[in-house]
């Protein structure tokens, strides 16, 4: 058996380094001569296929799958397993880390915690209530440049809680993040009716 932690996830908003993380503790049990393997599911096609890639460069070997349960049929071999963007694998990834750990594998997990409403996104939540190690990673806010963004801010007008892509989000900490109600009625909001909501005053007095 494994020694330390079996279920490891990796969280935060977007940005914050997460799959450049699970990169690095898939690649240091490689350096141990454990037989590794990364899962990524097919709904996320921002990276190269058959790979994994974080924003700052770092790429790693990924096996594509379009539900949880495809990820029993490769990962007899493995003993540490990455999954990578893990918000977006249906809830029966519950049931197959169950059987993962029993069948003594160690995982790595690391998505999104909350989508761009600011609510719990996914099975995430379920995932972080059987896992033994937590870390949440924080990003730069990209509207004031603090170093608290914990939110993911979605920058076109969509109502779909999943809608991939990167140009369309950017990372905010909570004192900057607008919740979709706020945003989308800015982005909305015609000039005619700004207009109304900020009427010229008019002179009404009687003339001489």
């Amino acid at each position: 058996m494994l020694p330390g932690y079996r279920f490891e996830m990796i969280i935060g908003c977007m940005s914050a380094g997460k799959s450049s993380e699970l990169i690095r503790r898939v690649e240091r049990a490689r350096l141990a001569y454990l037989p590794t393997i990364i899962f990524r599911p097919a709904i996320d096609t921002r990276s190269k296929p058959n790979h994994v890639e974080s924003r700052n460069g770092l790429a790693s070997y990924a096996v594509v799958v379009e539900s949880a349960k495809e990820m029993l049929k490769y990962s007899s071999q493995a003993v540490v397993i990455g999954l990578d963007e893990c918000q977006f694998f249906d809830i029966e990834v519950i049931d197959v880390i169950q059987i993962l750990l029993r069948q003594r594998k160690k995982i790595i997990a690391s998505g999104l915690d909350l989508d761009y409403r600011g609510k719990p996104f996914g099975p995430v939540p379920h995932m972080l209530a059987f896992a033994d190690r937590v870390d949440k990673l924080l990003a730069v806010c990209r509207k004031c440049g603090s170093d608290f963004a914990c939110r993911t801010q979605r920058t076109v007008q969509s109502s779909e809680q999943i809608l991939v892509g990167d140009a369309e989000y950017e990372a905010r900490c909570i004192d900057c993040f607008e919740p979709p109600s706020e945003f989308q009625l800015k982005l909305n909001l015609p000039q005619s009716e700004e207009n109304h909501l900020n009427p010229q005053i008019v002179d009404f007095a009687p003339q001489v």
